[in-house]
């Protein structure tokens, strides 16, 4: 299997785990990868844009710890 197969099996999921995320982090494949605002439709997820060095972009998507969608971000809170 090649490492760009690899690579978009595992984003093409949307939904990643936290492995998932190092593995994509560490491959020499993605020039960068960064957080982004959260999607209205996903707000309990972290949302991820994976830019590829083909220049291909795909988003990603982490589910936020139980205690975040419970009490909600701290962050979140210092913007209001």
């Amino acid at each position: 299997m090649s490492d760009y197969y690899a690579l978009t099996k595992i984003i093409d999921k949307e939904v990643i785990s936290v492995k998932e995320l190092h593995k994509i982090t560490n491959d020499e494949l993605v020039a960068e990868l960064r957080e982004t605002a959260s999607d209205p439709k996903r707000k309990f997820y972290f949302r991820y844009e994976v830019k590829l060095t083909n220049g291909e972009i795909y988003f990603v998507f982490i589910k936020k710890p139980w205690y975040m969608i419970l009490f909600g971000d701290k962050k979140d809170e210092h913007k209001k």
